[in-house]
């Protein structure tokens, strides 16, 4: 169980903790849910694996598998603070946002495979992930679209259909690479992100417009 919690109410956990939960991802992302045990959590994390020391912490293996999901949806905060401040013009911030995006994406790819793969068992935590992480950072990108449009600096028709497609088209790359172990066409980040940055603009920069 999380030691305290931060002045916004985030887990504050022991050094132990965090190992033990590190760990524990790390195993229910190459293994599974079902096919990793309290005891194989707690060897990878430098415990005894009979000790029990994993329960000091974790009242359950669900509750270790629960605090990595509210990691994992704690950061669309850090992603829509991202999206509500990013500084210049709509073209370059774009391309900032779409270069956070993947970095996020690579650094979750546990959970990534987690949420892909084992969350359907535990119906109530692929909600809270699918609402407070996934579908709250489209919100956010479909409001600073509509924010931007409305400076003239974007055309957008359909605020919500555009992140869809701009988010979504990222989201896949990285989710096609981590499940299947390349990405798509073998691209690498950098090369991706300049093609969906050449497309993406294309659509939405005002002076694209036919006969403009």
């Amino acid at each position: 169980m999380p030691d305290s919690t931060d002045p916004a109410g985030r887990p504050r956990r022991s050094r132990a903790a965090e190992r033990i939960l590190r760990e524990a991802m790390r195993l229910f992302a190459e293994r599974g849910y079902e096919r990793t045990s309290i005891a194989d959590i707690q060897a990878a994390a430098g415990l005894a694996p009979g000790s029990g020391a994993l329960y000091k912490h974790f009242r359950s293996k669900e509750a270790v598998l629960a605090a990595g999901m509210e990691d994992f949806v704690a950061g669309a905060e850090r992603a829509r603070e991202l999206i509500r401040t990013v500084p210049g013009p709509a073209e370059d911030a774009l391309g900032v946002l779409a270069r956070a995006a993947m970095q996020m994406l690579q650094d979750d790819q546990d959970v990534m495979r987690i949420v892909w793969r084992e969350l359907e068992q535990f119906p109530e935590l692929l909600a809270r992930v699918r609402e407070r992480r996934m579908q709250t950072t489209y919100a956010a990108l479909a409001d600073w679209l509509r924010d931007r449009a409305d400076r003239g600096e974007l055309r957008v028709e359909d605020p919500e259909a555009t992140a869809a497609v701009l988010l979504g088209g990222l989201t896949s790359f990285k989710v096609f690479h981590t499940l299947l172990g390349e990405p798509p066409a073998r691209l690498d980040d950098d090369r991706f992100v300049q093609a969906w940055l050449r497309v993406m603009l294309r659509g939405l920069l005002p002076d694209t417009r036919p006969g403009s």
